[in-house]
């Protein structure tokens, strides 16, 4: 993608092949849901209604060739690359060498990241999706709220196994709620 997360053609290429290949659901790279959650440059973005274009390609350049698409909705969490007021966040804390590197979230960061996830599967209806995937896995956010390594919270987001999922559970209701009951909604944990 382009700096600012727009799709460009050599993704185009590759979700048209694997469709051309008879892949029966083609998921997507994560693509970030806020400017803070970009894991690396050049990512695919899902953050702002001015990405729908953008993602309307991928979903007909796959539905083109017969198949399906789901579009993977992620926040990277500890590891964003953002500066400033993208500056990354996290469960906890995250201090090397003495240096901050994420910041706890807040309960507000909390709320707000969950419409975030919200927003984004809204774009990805409305870009033509058949599908959204939340992905809570590797280390990125939501797996960093789920790790009893990462999340040292001492609030209703940390310590128990049902706490620590409960943001994740958020995100899962919100978009539920915003795409309604048929529209598939899968998690990658």
């Amino acid at each position: 993608a382009g700096l600012d997360g727009r799709v460009k053609d050599q993704l185009l290429g590759c979700m048209a092949e694997l469709a051309l290949g008879e892949v029966g659901l083609v998921i997507t790279g994560h693509a970030h849901v806020a400017r803070e959650g970009q894991a690396g440059p050049r990512q695919m973005g899902i953050y702002s209604d001015a990405m729908i274009d953008s993602l309307k390609r991928v979903a007909l350049a796959v539905h083109e060739h017969g198949g399906l698409v789901a579009v993977q909705l992620a926040h990277a969490g500890k590891n964003g690359i953002g500066k400033d007021e993208y500056a990354p966040l996290s469960p906890s804390d995250v201090v090397v060498d003495g240096v901050k590197k994420s910041s706890a979230m807040t309960v507000d960061e909390i709320k707000r990241t969950v419409n975030a996830f919200g927003d984004a599967a809204v774009r990805a209806v409305k870009s033509g999706f058949d599908a959204v995937q939340i992905h809570a896995a590797h280390g990125y956010l939501l797996s960093q709220f789920l790790s009893p390594y990462y999340n040292q919270r001492d609030d209703a987001y940390g310590g128990t196994l049902e706490n620590r999922a409960k943001f994740l559970v958020q995100v899962y209701e919100e978009i539920r709620q915003r795409v309604g009951k048929s529209f598939p909604v899968l998690v990658k944990i």
